[in-house]
């Protein structure tokens, strides 16, 4: 929990992730941040139909154009998949016609040139696929974990909501290696907050550091400054730069106040321990988990998580009762399957089954995108103790929703893959937007690398022009950001 009393910084870790924070949105020239900026990777499974899954015009047609405010469109239409954002369009962006097109490229041995159940492995890491489906990402991190190793804090959360395991592995290490994901959100809580771990005393003084940082950031100017006037040509120009650079980087002036205070303490363990049972449970769990990431967020315990909220299997689908109601399970009888039958057999039904199954699809993923509405509702709820106007964690979290599949042909659905970015991205990247990337029938790709760079530099690492796959590094339809989705 989080109040609106002042905040005392959490020891050296939080308050490196806070000056890091700062310095780096200096050197992009973006709006000045509210906060340290988190990111939080969200999954849901069973891929999209496109054409259900976009926002559309009061009349039922498509966006007029490619860059369309989200407030003059709708989610509410028949067989509609994101019914839940509607009371959420000024705090996210529809991504459409984005591409995980390096899992084409087949640049090397042992690679497997599509995407399917496994692959989805590469929207966070930007690599090529295994040829070994159950295999690792050969040294490519995803993006969590590396932004994890820039950004500072004790821990990196990985949750599921059931799908355990690293089969569809959404977090890999250094060398590629799929990471365990936590069930538990009580267990998650355990890994964010140690058992003895106890919040600050809201009594005591706000830490001024700005003195330690001017101190940090002018050391040595006087020796740079003589060793200036002896150097000539290309090396005086690179000192000069250099002490051009660390001049803007000193604070003027004290930091605003802090409003919130972390009172999360060790001993504030969940009572929810994973256990999904049935369908209608699984929205209490992956609230839980919601609630955990926003509190160590809050507490300066994490700045990165990933959220897995079901995979294939278990099928809780099956059991929604639209799912039920559809007319899909009359079609297969009493051994229905949400996903071996129903999203295996989609793609290639038409006529009067394709409508059956399209109606029975859509209800499934409608009650996704309810569970990913619930996510930032939990995050909405926490006052961020950094944010000196008195933010939430959602407003302060580059959130990044994606499905493990895109929009075509079962286990090859590269194309057409479902992002939707949310919450903190209105200092670097367009929220309550519509952004068409491309010609959506054309043959054009647009690499999802390109939005894995968007979010680095959302959250400061502005350096960074590509992030993905070590053979793809050179080629320029994979550098830089994603455009359209830039302030």
């Amino acid at each position: 929990m989080i109040s609106r009393r002042r905040f005392a910084m959490l020891g050296g870790t939080a308050a490196a992730a806070a000056l890091f924070s700062r310095f780096d949105a200096r050197i992009a020239k973006a709006a000045p941040p509210a906060g340290p900026v988190r990111f939080l990777a969200v999954r849901t499974p069973h891929g999209v139909d496109r054409d259900f899954w976009i926002p559309r015009q009061m009349s039922g047609a498509e966006p007029a154009t490619a860059d369309e405010a989200l407030s003059g469109l709708t989610f509410e239409y028949e067989n509609s998949i994101l019914n839940a954002l509607m009371p959420w369009r000024d705090q996210i962006t529809v991504l459409d016609g984005l591409d995980t097109q390096c899992v084409k490229e087949n640049t090397r041995a042992n690679l497997y040139a599509f995407h399917g159940h496994n692959e989805q492995g590469t929207m966070l890491t930007g690599a090529q696929a295994p040829a070994d489906r159950g295999g690792n990402f050969d040294n490519h991190p995803s993006l969590d974990f590396w932004l994890h190793g820039q950004l500072g804090a004790p821990v990196l959360l990985t949750a599921s909501v059931e799908g355990a395991g690293t089969w569809k592995c959404m977090s890999f290490d250094s060398a590629g290696i799929p990471r365990d994901a936590e069930t538990s959100p009580a267990k998650l809580f355990q890994q964010a907050f140690p058992a003895d771990f106890v919040p600050p005393d809201p009594g005591d003084p706000v830490v001024d550091y700005v003195p330690g940082e001017n101190r940090i950031v002018t050391h040595g100017q006087n020796a740079l400054t003589k060793l200036e006037a002896r150097l000539q040509g290309v090396e005086r120009d690179k000192i000069t730069a250099h002490r051009e650079a660390m001049k803007k980087l000193a604070s003027t002036g004290t930091p605003p106040p802090l409003v919130g205070q972390c009172t999360t303490s060790g001993t504030d363990v969940p009572t929810v321990n994973g256990g999904v049972g049935d369908y209608s449970n699984v929205e209490n769990v992956t609230r839980a988990h919601a609630a955990v990431i926003a509190q160590s967020f809050a507490c300066g315990r994490s700045m990165c998580a990933t959220l897995r909220i079901l995979d294939d299997y278990p099928n809780y689908y099956t059991e929604i009762p639209e799912v039920q109601a559809s007319g899909a399970a009359a079609l297969y009888g009493a051994d229905f399957r949400f996903h071996e039958n129903l999203v295996h057999d989609y793609w290639g039904a038409s006529g009067s089954n394709l409508a059956t199954l399209r109606q029975g699809y859509c209800a499934g993923q409608r009650w996704a995108a309810g569970h990913f509405a619930a996510v930032l509702d939990e995050l909405s709820k926490v006052i961020d103790p950094y944010d000196p106007n008195g933010g939430s964690m959602l407003d302060n979290t580059i959130v990044f929703w994606h499905n493990e599949f895109g929009h075509d042909g079962h286990d090859n659905q590269h194309t057409r893959h479902p992002a939707i970015i949310a919450g903190g991205g209105n200092r670097t990247l367009k929220l309550g937007r519509y952004l068409r990337l491309r010609d959506i029938s054309g043959s054009a790709r647009v690499p999802h690398n390109k939005l894995l760079t968007s979010i680095c530099h959302a959250v400061g690492q502005t350096g960074v022009q590509f992030f993905g796959d070590r053979d793809l590094v050179d080629r320029p339809e994979y550098q830089g950001p994603l455009l359209p989705l830039m302030v």
